[in-house]
């Protein structure tokens, strides 16, 4: 039985959605005025960026709502919103605001790092692995935060070392053949499940819809019963009465 309590409410799903939309039809349109226009200026860039970082924010917010359960804390996907919007807010406040403080870019970009990173986990989350593949979601997941807080001290303490950067490009890849292989071993894992659930995260939230419907009705009906119960119970018509009577004609 379904709990209500228990059920998580979902993530603005249809605010990303539609800002997605906006975003992307209001940048084509004012690109096209733009270059009509032959006029290209720091206010019409500013637009233009605000757009872009609109269109990213959304697509990370429905990244996140995909990977978001039906039930539990969902401290990853909330995260991961939680990175997207504070990124965003970020670079509006320094495009906008005009701020030229080193620092308050490199704080931007290492929440922008971070909120990619988390954003890139919650998408491989999607992908269910049998119980012998689980392993390369906890490493991917580690590697993934690995590299997005050495970006993060790279940008911070300006490092500059080949080594470092080596480091870098060879964590990439590795990051790169995780993100190819989980879905992999997710087909592998749907196509030799061995009595494993390995319902994705949207079939999750739809069992629990229906079971959560099913709970409603039935006590719905309950209620009905016990108000039907209560009524005062009408006697018993005889079989005549139930038979109409025709009246003669005249």
């Amino acid at each position: 039985m379904s709990d209500h309590s228990t059920i998580n409410k979902p993530l603005p799903t249809k605010c990303f959605l539609w800002g997605l939309i906006s975003s992307v039809v209001l940048g084509a349109v004012l690109g096209i005025v733009f270059i009509l226009r032959d006029k290209w200026g720091w206010f019409e860039v500013q637009v233009i960026l605000t757009t872009v970082i609109v269109a990213v924010t959304s697509l990370c917010g429905l990244a996140c709502d995909l990977s978001r359960t039906p039930r539990g804390r969902n401290l990853l996907p909330m995260s991961g919103l939680v990175f997207a919007i504070v990124s965003a807010a970020l670079m509006l406040i320094g495009i906008w605001g005009q701020v030229d403080s080193e620092m308050f870019w490199k704080l931007t970009a290492c929440v922008s790092t971070l909120g990619v990173a988390t954003v890139h986990v919650c998408l491989l989350s999607i992908a269910k692995l049998a119980k012998r593949f689980q392993w390369v979601h906890v490493i991917g997941s580690q590697i993934i935060f690995g590299f997005a807080l050495l970006l993060c001290a790279v940008m911070l303490a300006e490092i500059d070392s080949q080594g470092i950067w080596r480091l870098i490009a060879a964590t990439s890849i590795v990051i790169g053949a995780l993100s190819l292989t989980v879905p992999i071993l997710h087909r592998i894992s749907k196509l030799d499940r061995l009595g494993e659930d390995l319902s994705s995260p949207t079939e999750e939230r739809n069992l629990a819809a229906i079971d959560d419907e099913i709970a409603r009705l039935q006590n719905r009906i309950a209620q009905l019963q016990r108000v039907r119960e209560s009524l005062p119970q009408s006697p018993t018509a005889e079989p005549q009465d139930l038979v109409p009577k025709l009246r003669p004609t005249p």
